[in-house]
């Protein structure tokens, strides 16, 4: 059978209600990769609260969510130059 790359990926086992992760590499092509890393629940939740006291998960604003906050910014300057 043929091989086929894939790259590295996480995938969400819902059932099971785990994170997988399967390393880069060749398979068979039609048969799925085994995780190497299995993760439950209450595991990633510990670990996103590290992860945030650690300093490595820094908030960032969309492009979306940027725009409102500087409409918002400019109605309030308005409103002050109206006083």
């Amino acid at each position: 059978m043929t091989k086929i790359y894939r790259p590295g990926h996480w995938w969400l086992d819902v059932p099971r209600g785990s994170w997988n992760y399967s390393p880069a590499g060749y398979y068979e092509e039609g048969v799925a990769a085994e995780p190497s890393l299995i993760i439950n629940g209450e595991a990633v939740r510990q670990l996103i609260a590290a992860l945030d006291e650690a300093g490595w998960i820094v908030p960032r604003l969309d492009v979306r969510l940027r725009a409102e906050d500087l409409k918002i910014t400019h109605r309030l300057l308005d409103i002050i130059d109206k006083w």
